[in-house]
This record gives structure tokens, C-alpha cells and sequence, in this order.
């Protein structure tokens, strides 16, 4: 309660001192005082920071590049294109206060509600954290599904000399379908995004935002939307930037995110075929865009990648809001009445060989924070077991201390039958590849010898014989080669960087939906109510093997399998090696360059030329060959092969005639001649 006096304090004493600068200010003003600033309109912005205040550039450099262009711009404004306020555990440990008040640090003007604003709940977003927000919130199709009034206003409007710019808010109309908090209340949705009619109607609120800021005196209209991720770029979704631009008439400018890409003014024809530009400025603060609407009417767009300055008073107010959110870390949050296990008590990791508790907790996070039809977690991934008793944030790091990004892929059956395959390949023997599982059941036959190949560099390239899992069940259904699922993993997984090649082929649906610990958070929390119970008391069989009769003589052949295989890398690595070794001799004898030079000369009465040269590489094994022409620039052909660097022409001399020579060094290097560039010319005149 204090706090919120002493801010409702501090916003009076700084309304009252703007009155009092407008006041001092005015004779000046309407005089056209000339203080030597751009009038130009300077908009920097961001998007998708995912709570990062202090990551890349960081709140801290973006309020000194602010600064920066206030020494030679009068009008300086600030805004965010949506989820901003969760991604990180302060963000999450603070439900968003984190967030909020290092954007107030920073000195927005104006943000738009992404998807992620509501991971703390519905009310606590628009009631608390929009409320405690120094800048506005905007977005003119968040409306209230009982009466179709807007939740925020539509636009702001902001005052820059002689001119106006409307901020026209547009949130991403599936945001309610997308995030993870709930909508509705009494079984029927208390708000809507007007996402409707395959997209008309929210044209129809985004124009009617665009001719209310006009009738309200905008000269310029800038929209910033926090819209869908797209496979094809910006023009595929019916509620991408671009759709709208096409669809209405009156935007200046679009500021997107939601597709964590950098997009510098890319054009866009509007309904009445004017050009609009569309900018993004990636994720995590690793950029900071910049619009420039010039006195000309023109909007220039750019992009700064990095920046060295940090605001001191913005970077101590961040260190300060850290100190204090840290102490939240230890604090308990829920509680387990089962020991969670990725390593038995003496510290043996069983989670790598197995399917444990801890495990199923993991992957149906994952799946609850995506909605994706199955769930991979790397057992590699889960770093610490969870005793009994209370869990507090810092408990869920240890468990997840990479704060991996999930994302969602979708790939087609047979494609997770070879994921399966690969993670199975080492059952029931170590592999941090082992993968947890949530949407799905199977199980391994041990007495199936493992026929997976990979490449020398540990990656997927495919089952020679007859696989291991079987009876592969997705959410109760037989799996359909065919068909195609939905997957949640994290990005390393997914992109196949972790060796599973094999998800090269699916199509990523959304990136950085969260991270594994938030997820896991979050699943806990939420989902069962801060209490991991018997549900979890150990592992729910979703993994089952198929014992061996025979299993000391299967372990044999495993053994000798892997002995063979590791034979096979070996002599990849070889062949690796030699191939490089040969490249690097290639590459030694083209970059060598030959100095000749001649003379001449008579030994016991027989003329002779006399060509020696230097080399500017030492390559064993090279050898020379020695051009001679009687013109300059034509007619040369090969008259000594030689292993030396010098050789003596004695035959073919004629007194009075001048004779020209080249040298070029080569090799043999696999059955392949490798040449050096051709010598200078060098020439001599056979006198005597």
C-alpha cells in the first residue's frame, strides 16, 4: 500500500512540474525559440524481449541510446511490440512486477499486450501490472466479449512539436487460444480478440482505431502489433502486418513482433496503394529498431545490432530490482511427496537409462506449456532430482539451469518413430540422448540388435534393420506414419543439433513458447496447484522394455556391435583426416609463388641459359617445369621437368636470338595434379 501512495505521490509531483515547464516554456515556444534540435520524430521500439532487462543491449543501453538522440532530437518516443513481461525467473519469480518497472526504468511511451503478458493470469495483467505501467497500453481489438468495449484504449496519441503520432495498438488475435492463462469464466469467453471472419474483423477494428486517431488530429498513424509467427514470412497468416496493411488504409508505419526475426523496412502496398513499411526488432534485446519520420513526410527505417553505452541510472535501478527479486528465488512455491529422480541416492544417474518420475513431471510440462500433442525431453536436459518436501525456483534451476527455448515442430510419424529409434539405440545402457515422453506410450524390444547409423559427428542418418520400438501409442492411438504430430522440445533438440537429424524434415510451428524451467514452474504451479502429489510417486510406465531370456549373449553382441562401429568412426576420422591432410597440401602448392631468374653463359666451349628460382612455400614432393619461348607472350612449351630448383638449357641456342622462360611448380596429391601459378618471365640473349 505504501508503494503504491509513494507512486501515485510521485506521478502528482510530476504532473505538477510538467505544468510548471509548460508554463516557463511558452514565451519561448511561441516565439520559435530555435534550440538547434531535429524536429524529426524519432520512434525507437522493441518486441519480444521475453523478460531479458539485462541480457544483450538490455533496458540499460537502449535508455542511453535514448539519451543519445535527445542531444540532437526534440521528439524521442519508446515502445514495445509485446511480450515483454515473462521468459526469465525474475520475470516469472515477480509475476511480471520485474518487467514493468525496468520498462518504467527505461522510459516507454507505449507497449501492446503480446501473448506472453498473460502468463501471470488475465486479471493480474490488465488490474495490476497495466496499472503499476508508467507508458500505456494499447491494442484496439482486445475487447470485452460482454459489451465489445475495449479493454485499453485503442491508440495513444502523443503530442511532438506540430505534430501527432497515434500508437494504434494490435494484439495477436489468437492470444487466447495461445497462452496458457484462462479467458473465460462461467464456461463462455470474457474476452475477445476479434478474430473472426478470417480476418475482416479485425481489419474492421484496426481502421476504425486508424480513423478515430485521425479524426482526433494524427498527422502520422503508427501501428505496433504483437501478430502470429508465419513459415513463409509476414503475408501468410490472414492476422499478419501484412494482411492488415492490405486490408486497411491510414498506416504509416507497422512495428511487428511476434516472429523473433529482424525485419528492416520491408514495403507493403495498403488498401488505397500507398507503402507502408514493416519492422521488426528480433528477440531478447538483441537489436534495437529505430523509425525516423522526417519533416518531409518520409519514415526511414534501421536497425542498431549494438551499442556500447548504459545508463547509469537505469542499469543501478535494474541491479536494484534484481538484489530484490533474488531473494524470492529460495522461497518455497510448492511442494512434492515424492522424491523426483534423475539420480539414485548415491548420485548415480538413472535418468539417462530409464523413464523415472521426475522425467513424466518434465515432459507433461512441456506439453501443458505448448499444447503440442507429444512432448521429447533429452534426459541430458534434467540436471537434479527434487527430494521430498518443499520446491522453490532456485530448486527448479538446478533441475533446468540452461533455460533451454521450447518450441513446437510439427513432423510426420515415421520421422518420430526414427527419433524413437535413436533414443532407444543404447537401451537399457546410458545415453543422455534417452528421452523422457509425455502424449505417448511404446515399448522397446531388447532382444532387437540396434541398427541405427550416424555420422562421424553423432548425427541421425538412418535404421538398417529391424527396429526396436514398437507398439508406439500417441495419446492413445496406434501411430500413424503418416499422419502428422505435434512436437514439443527445445530448440537444440528440434533444430537437430543435439544429433537428431531426422526433425530437419518437420515444420517449426513457434519458437521460444517459453523455457524448460518456466515451464516446469509454471505446470507445477499452476496445473497441480503447487502440489506434485501421487500422481508422480514414480514413473507411470509410459516407456516398457521387453526382457531378455538371453541377456549376457545380447550384451555380447551390443558390445561387439558397438565395437564395430567405433571401428567405423575411426576409419571415417581417418579418411577425414587424410582428405584434410590432401586439402592442405593442394591448398600449400597453389598459394606458392615462384621468383625465377636467368643467365647466361659457355662451359668447355658450349653455350648455355642457366634458370634458377626460390619458392615462397616449402612443399615436399614438388616438382618444376620449365616453359621456353623465342617470343614474350606466345609460344611457350615445356622443356625441363626437373625436382631441383635450377636447371641449364644447352640445347636449341641460337647466337643473337633472345630466348624467354616460366616456371611452375606441381604435384601429385590423390591421384590429382595440383599447380602453382606460372613464374615471373625471365629472358636472355644468347651473345657468343
Amino acid at each position: 500500500m505504501q508503494k503504491h501512495r509513494e507512486k501515485r505521490f510521485s506521478k502528482c509531483m510530476a504532473v505538477v512540474l510538467a505544468v510548471v515547464m509548460t508554463i516557463v516554456l511558452i514565451p519561448a515556444a511561441a516565439l520559435g525559440a530555435d534550440n538547434g534540435l531535429s524536429e524529426d520524430i524519432v520512434i525507437l521500439f522493441t518486441g519480444d524481449v521475453h523478460g531479458q532487462a539485462d541480457e544483450n543491449l538490455g533496458y540499460a543501453a537502449l535508455a542511453a541510446y535514448r539519451n543519445e538522440k535527445l542531444l540532437t532530437n526534440q521528439h524521442v518516443a519508446l515502445v514495445d511490440a509485446g511480450d515483454a513481461l515473462s521468459g526469465t525467473m525474475l520475470a516469472s519469480v515477480s509475476r511480471g512486477s520485474y518487467i514493468v518497472e525496468a520498462m518504467n526504468l527505461a522510459g516507454y511511451t507505449a507497449a501492446v499486450p503480446g501473448v506472453h503478458e498473460f502468463d501471470y493470469g488475465v486479471s493480474r495483467f490488465i488490474n495490476t501490472l497495466a496499472a503499476d505501467a508508467d507508458y500505456s497500453y494499447v491494442s484496439c481489438n482486445l475487447v470485452s466479449a460482454a459489451n465489445g468495449l475495449g479493454v485499453f484504449r485503442p491508440y495513444k496519441l502523443v503530442t511532438y512539436g506540430t505534430k501527432k503520432v497515434a500508437f494504434v495498438g494490435v494484439s495477436d488475435p489468437l492470444t487466447d487460444s495461445k497462452s496458457s492463462s484462462d479467458f473465460q469464466e462461467s464456461g463462455s469467453s470474457s474476452y475477445s480478440f476479434c478474430s473472426g471472419n478470417n480476418g475482416q474483423d479485425l481489419y474492421e477494428k484496426v481502421q476504425a482505431a486508424v480513423d478515430q486517431a485521425q479524426k482526433s488530429g494524427a498527422d502520422y498513424i503508427i501501428a505496433i502489433g504483437h501478430l502470429p509467427y508465419s513459415d513463409t514470412g509476414l503475408t501468410a497468416s490472414p492476422y499478419s502486418p501484412a494482411s492488415i496493411i492490405k486490408n486497411t488504409s491510414g498506416i504509416n508505419a507497422f512495428i511487428q513482433s511476434g516472429t523473433h526475426r529482424v525485419t528492416v523496412g520491408e514495403k507493403v502496398t495498403d488498401k488505397d496503394g500507398n507503402t507502408v513499411l514493416i519492422s521488426s526488432a528480433g528477440s531478447g534485446l538483441s537489436h534495437i529498431g529505430q523509425l525516423v519520420i522526417s519533416g518531409n513526410k518520409t519514415i526511414t527505417a534501421s536497425m542498431v545490432s549494438s551499442y556500447n553505452l548504459r545508463d547509469i541510472s537505469t542499469k543501478d535501478g535494474i541491479e536494484a530490482l534484481k538484489t530484490s527479486y533474488n531473494a524470492q528465488l529460495t522461497t518455497a512455491f510448492a511442494a512434492t511427496s515424492s522424491r523426483l529422480e534423475a539420480a539414485d541416492m548415491n548420485g548415480n544417474r538413472t535418468i539417462d537409462k530409464k523413464e523415472t518420475n521426475l522425467g513424466d513431471l518434465c515432459a507433461d510440462a512441456y506439453r501443458a506449456a505448448t499444447g503440442a500433442d507429444i512432448a521429447l525431453v533429452e534426459s541430458q536436459e534434467i540436471r537434479a532430482s527434487l527430494p521430498v518436501g518443499s520446491i522453490s525456483y532456485k530448486d527448479v534451476t538446478k533441475v533446468f539451469p540452461n533455460s533451454r527455448s521450447i518450441c513446437i515442430m510439427e513432423v510426420s510419424g515415421a520421422d518420430i518413430m526414427d527419433a524413437l529409434e535413436m533414443s532407444a539405440r543404447l537401451y537399457p545402457n546410458q545415453n543422455g540422448g534417452f528421452f523422457q515422453i509425455s502424449g505417448l506410450t511404446y515399448d522397446i524390444q531388447e532382444t532387437v540388435i540396434p541398427s541405427v547409423s550416424m555420422d562421424g559427428l553423432g548425427n541421425f542418418n538412418g535404421v538398417s534393420g529391424e527396429y526396436r520400438v514398437t507398439n508406439i501409442m500417441i495419446n492413445g492411438k496406434e501411430l500413424d506414419l503418416f499422419e502428422n504430430y505435434t512436437v514439443a522440445g527445445t530448440e537444440a533438440l528440434l533444430s537437430g543439433e543435439t544429433g537428431y537429424s531426422m526433425f530437419s524434415n518437420g515444420t517449426m510451428k513457434e519458437t521460444e513458447v517459453t523455457t524448460d524451467n518456466l515451464a516446469l514452474i509454471e505446470y507445477i504451479s499452476s496445473y497441480l496447484h503447487g502440489t506434485v502429489g501421487s500422481l508422480y510417486g514414480k514413473s507411470q510406465g509410459r516407456v516398457d522394455s521387453i526382457r531378455l531370456a538371453r541377456q549376457s549373449e545380447l550384451d555380447q553382441e551390443v558390445a561387439a556391435m558397438a565395437k564395430e562401429q567405433l571401428k567405423e568412426y575411426e576409419s571415417q576420422i581417418e579418411a577425414l583426416t587424410k582428405q584434410l591432410q590432401m586439402k592442405e597440401q593442394a591448398l600449400a602448392v597453389k598459394s606458392t609463388v615462384i621468383t625465377a631468374s636467368s643467365k647466361f653463359g659457355k662451359s668447355s666451349g658450349k653455350r648455355y641459359i642457366q634458370i634458377s628460382w626460390k619458392t615462397s612455400e616449402k612443399v615436399s614432393g614438388m616438382k618444376y617445369q620449365v616453359w621456353k619461348s623465342s617470343k614474350s607472350s606466345s609460344g611457350y612449351k615445356k622443356a625441363i621437368s626437373t625436382s631441383k630448383t635450377s636447371c641449364k638449357n644447352t640445347s636449341g641456342l641460337t647466337k643473337g636470338k633472345t630466348y624467354y622462360y616460366k616456371v611452375r611448380g606441381y604435384k601429385s596429391i590423390g591421384g590429382k595434379y595440383y599447380y602453382t601459378s606460372w613464374s615471373n618471365k625471365v629472358s636472355r640473349k644468347v651473345t657468343s
